[in-house]
């Protein structure tokens, strides 16, 4: 806006008579030649001669004086004298009551508005009286006042002030001027150009009004006029006003759809300095775009994508075109996604989200099931479009090869039913949730989409497999009647040459097993193995199970033939094979071979060593070695002491030491097996055997000291008593008169509290809780005979105490029970389940000092399974995250990010790429994201590192990349309710 000086116009003096008292008259002609001089507005000058008028008068001159102080302060206001405000002021103080007072007002809002101060200037000239301001000062107060309103941006007032100027006014130019300006900036284009046009004939605005005039042409749309003037404005404009020139001749070349000539203009105008924002980068790319030089369009076209608006939609479509000939899908894809907003131009929207769509399933569906979420949104928006069928045929195909069956699963429910083609991919999409479900172990959800599925019945292979996965999750709950006519459903129907066929008759065998039916389990074995090609562990497991079916029929030379056949296999289940080989050998009478074998076992390792170190032992005493067999026995006792077979061990240690002939060894054998369990069935024969020592030795009084000091009983009576009881109560429970059993045990538990054959009245006790239904009893009773140390009960005990508890949410319980369990059960199998169930209880206990505590007990155990180490780290290290020990918990989270196809390390490897990015390495912190994207990590944890890409992308200024990537994340991710999607937008639209 061009800015002016307004002058002081001579201040006329009050109507007054120098009577008396007045200068004489030499002072009054050098008084009136500097007023005239003033009123000439020849500052400089005026102010020396009233500095000999002020220097000439006496101090009887009162009101001369006043006058030629009044006019020395007026001249440095009118010079700009740093001085003039304090002249002014300090006339207002030496003269309050002055007649010039209201003119010192008026003069300092003059001196504030010349000065740029305009909130000075306007409480100045609010304590001016306009009334009493002349006819020439009032004009002066009211171009000064309404420059300070156009100032302050109150058009309206200025208008007002303005318009109180007359036409033949000297400030007429400058009112009119501010006027058709403020016309001009509130779109009154008619009133604003009519008093432009006036003003060519102004010599202080004829330069700078074409440049108005060519503006409002150009909003009228005559670019025509446009283009022939401006060319010649922007040559004779100052470089700041040579940008907007060209930017507006380029823009009307645009309109007239010369694009040549508007790139010509574009860079006239960044040579001019002009920057190009988002509607020049559009004009400068979509002109390359007609001009063909779709690469380069591309460039300038990207960078006018922002904000959700028209110019971000015809941008993105168009770049989109520029990326498909450059082959570039998935940038094109990015940029169809931009323009497909339908609250613009809705053809566009149409034709970009048909685009959008097609391209997301060409390139696989996309990170997040894509394809399937914007082809329902084409299909439901635009279903009588021409393109609705194709896009219909594509939403199919989506869901057929959609691999995030829950996403799909979730899509495909919100379309019409009715349709052939959407049932036979429901069938599928319900099948294969069923499937990730019974993975997941939730085999409640599991069976419901089974039952989904098969309800659909339209695809014959998926109601055939329906029916062999309802067998597994029978099977898997102990159902094996009903697993047994699903497989055989199954069987009827199954084509041999699936995979699943060969494992229908492998679990028919199973089934078999389970009802005793060892014909029928052989026959379905070899029907597996005539099926089964793999030379895998399912293979040496039904060689296996055929060797125990022949073992069974004590047809053991053909069960040594099978048990060769898995060893031969090398896979983990020949370490079964080769023990129930030397067990089967021993049986046919080659005890060499059997010893040898078993040897072999026990210094190999494994999950049979114990098992065969043991055996190897008792073969020795079977064949009367005493002094091998106990060397053996000790050397099992001494490798594996929380073995269930340790106190059996014992006690064949303290026989065979009793055959040697060394008593006090056997003593001292058969004493530990009676501190090891005192009330279990060994413990029992220990006594007995040491009772038979001390009477051999005709000291009885000895034996009944040892059982008074083991605490157990020795009068005969009360033994008898005991061993009554318990047989009445045993009678009642094995003829399954389950009330009065319980009521019969119990009596017994409680009158003989270390009664020998309370280890087995508690186990049976508990079953029938368990029986009854009476949970917090059979816990109770499941907890004291876990407490009663190593018995032949402990691995069933504490695996349905563990169960129990970790059912009825007692953590504390249930992991202490599930630690105890690991380290009583017998193989690595056991162990790991064992191992795991502690994690998951302790970590369910909320306790931070319990979970460290854990975490580093389950990381001290090389077969704690791999399970449990993952989880266990994955709770250290969200305790290390909540404790602000970031650190520490990245470390963990590297290890966990190793498999990112498990929820923890799907999150691990998130925390791992927010550290990255906390770190401020951009370019590090997006190639972890495109790695973790490439391993099929879970879709919450992708969704949020591709949020957190979109975050690098704006640190970088790609606003367009950083949009894209959170679109992609708005448009594919689902569920949309669980803050994924909400995220992605809130981003999106800070972005704009």
């Amino acid at each position: 806006m061009r800015k002016f000086r307004i002058s002081l116009l001579t201040l006329a003096l009050a109507a007054c008579a120098f009577g008396a008292q007045a200068a004489g008259p030499e002072i009054e002609t050098l008084a009136g030649r500097a007023r005239d001089l003033f009123d000439y507005g020849r500052w400089s000058d005026a102010r020396q001669e009233f500095l000999r008028v002020r220097a000439a008068l006496t101090p009887s001159d009162r009101l001369l004086a006043q006058e030629a102080d009044f006019y020395l302060a007026a001249c440095a206001v009118e010079l700009g004298s740093p001085d003039a405000e304090g002249a002014l002021r300090e006339f207002a103080e030496r003269y309050p009551e002055s007649v010039y007072a209201n003119d010192v007002r008026f003069a300092l809002g003059s001196f504030y508005c010349a000065a740029g101060n305009m909130e000075k200037a306007r409480e100045a000239f609010a304590q001016t009286d306009y009334k009493a301001l002349s006819a020439p000062r009032r004009e002066q107060y009211d171009i000064r006042m309404g420059y300070v309103a156009f100032a302050g941006g109150d058009y309206r007032k200025a208008y007002d002030y303005f318009d109180r100027i007359g036409s033949r006014s000297e400030y007429a130019d400058h009112a009119r001027y501010y006027k058709a300006y403020i016309d001009y900036a509130e779109g009154r284009y008619g009133r604003a150009k009519q008093a432009f046009t006036a003003l060519l004939r102004s010599d202080a605005y004829r330069d700078v009004v074409p440049y108005y005039l060519m503006q409002i042409e150009f909003r009228e749309g005559n670019y025509r006029y446009v283009v022939e003037n401006g060319e010649t404005l922007a040559r004779r404009a100052v470089p700041e006003r040579r940008a907007e020139l060209e930017r507006v001749v380029a823009e009307s070349w645009f309109r007239l759809e010369d694009f040549n000539r508007t790139l010509e203009h574009l860079a006239a105008f960044r040579k001019a300095g002009g920057e190009m924002d988002r509607d020049a980068s559009y004009l400068e790319g979509f002109s390359l775009y007609r001009t063909a030089r779709y690469a380069e369009a591309a460039e300038w076209l990207r960078k006018a994508c922002g904000a959700e608006d028209a110019l971000t939609q015809n941008a993105s479509y168009h770049l989109a075109d520029c990326y498909l000939r450059a082959g570039d899908k998935e940038s094109a894809m990015q940029a169809f996604a931009m323009a497909s907003d339908e609250s613009l131009d809705a053809t566009v929207a149409e034709d970009a989200l048909f685009n959008y769509a097609k391209l997301q399933y060409e390139l696989g569906g996309g990170a997040f099931n894509g394809a399937i979420n914007v082809l329902t949104r084409y299909v439901e928006r635009y279903p009588s479009s021409p393109r609705a069928e194709e896009a219909r045929a594509l939403l199919i195909a989506a869901y057929y090869n959609s691999r995030d069956y829950d996403a799909a699963y979730r899509a495909i429910k919100q379309m019409p039913s009715g349709d052939a083609d959407i049932r036979a991919a429901l069938q599928k999409i319900t099948y294969f949730r069923a499937l990730e479900a019974y993975k997941a172990g939730d085999m409640r959800a599991a069976q419901r989409y089974l039952t989904e599925s098969a309800a659909v019945n339209v695809s014959p292979k998926y109601t055939a497999l329906n029916a062999f996965w309802q067998g597994e999750i029978a099977f898997a709950q102990g159902d094996y009647p009903v697993a047994a006519a699903k497989y055989n459903a199954y069987l009827k129907r199954a084509p041999r040459t699936e995979r699943e066929y060969a494992l229908a008759w492998y679990n028919l065998g199973y089934c078999a097993f389970d009802r005793n039916d060892l014909g029928q389990a052989q026959a379905s074995f070899r029907k597996f193995l005539a099926a089964w090609s793999p030379r895998d562990r399912y293979r040496a497991d039904a060689y296996n199970r055929l060797g125990d079916a022949a073992y069974s029929d004590r047809r053991f030379e053909e069960a040594v033939g099978e048990y060769d056949k898995a060893i031969a296999l090398a896979t983990p289940e020949q370490q079964y094979a080769r023990y129930k080989r030397a067990v089967t050998l021993g049986i046919l009478g080659r005890t060499d071979q059997k010893q040898q074998a078993l040897r072999q076992i026990a210094a190999s390792g494994g999950d049979y060593a114990d098992e065969a170190s043991y055996e190897l032992g008792r073969s020795y005493i079977a064949q009367e070695k005493y002094a091998e067999g106990a060397a053996q026995l000790e050397k099992f006792v001494a490798a594996y002491p929380s073995s269930p077979r340790c106190t059996q061990a014992l006690s064949d240690l303290g026989l065979a030491y009793l055959n040697l002939g060394d008593k006090q060894k056997s003593l001292k054998y058969y004493d530990r097996v009676v501190g090891a369990s005192p009330h279990s069935s060994e413990a029992r024969g220990a006594m007995q055997s040491i009772r038979e020592i001390y009477v051999s030795q005709g000291d009885a009084d000895a034996y009944f000291d040892y059982a008074a000091k083991a605490g157990l009983e020795s009068d005969l009576t009360a033994l008898s008593r005991d061993s009554l009881s318990f047989a009445a109560a045993q009678k009642l429970y094995l003829d399954g008169q389950q009330e009065a059993a319980a009521k019969s045990l119990r009596s017994y538990v409680q009158s003989y509290p270390k009664g020998y054959y309370l280890t087995d009245a508690l186990y049976y006790l508990s079953d029938c809780y368990l029986r009854s239904g009476e949970r917090g009893e059979a816990i109770e009773t499941l907890t004291a005979l876990a407490d009663r140390g190593t018995t032949q009960y402990t691995v069933a005990v504490l695996e349905k105490l563990s169960e129990m508890t970790y059912a009825d949410e007692r953590w504390d319980e249930a992991a202490s029970a599930y630690r105890r369990l690991y380290d009583a059960a017998p193989t690595k199998t056991g162990r790991e389940e064992a191992m795991k169930g502690y994690v998951r209880a302790t970590v369910a206990g909320g306790d931070g000092a319990k979970i460290a505590a854990m975490a580093a007990d389950v990381c001290g155990h090389d077969d704690a399974g791999a399970a449990a180490l993952r989880e266990a780290k994955y709770a250290w290290a969200g305790q290390l995250r909540a404790e602000g020990r970031r650190d520490e918990a990245v470390k963990l989270y590297r290890e966990l990010a190793k498999d990112v196809r498990t929820k923890e390390g799907s999150e691990a490897a998130y925390y791992v790429i927010e550290s990255t990015l906390g770190s401020g390495d951009m370019d590090k912190t997006e190639k972890e994201v495109f790695a973790f994207s490439e391993r099929e990590p879970q879709a919450y944890w992708l969704a949020k590192a591709f949020i957190l890409l979109g975050d690098v992308y704006v640190k970088k200024g790609d606003n367009f990349q950083a949009r894209a990537t959170w679109q992609s994340v708005a448009d594919g991710y689902s569920p949309a309710d669980d803050g994924i999607v909400d995220e992605a937008k809130a981003r999106i639209a800070k972005l704009n």
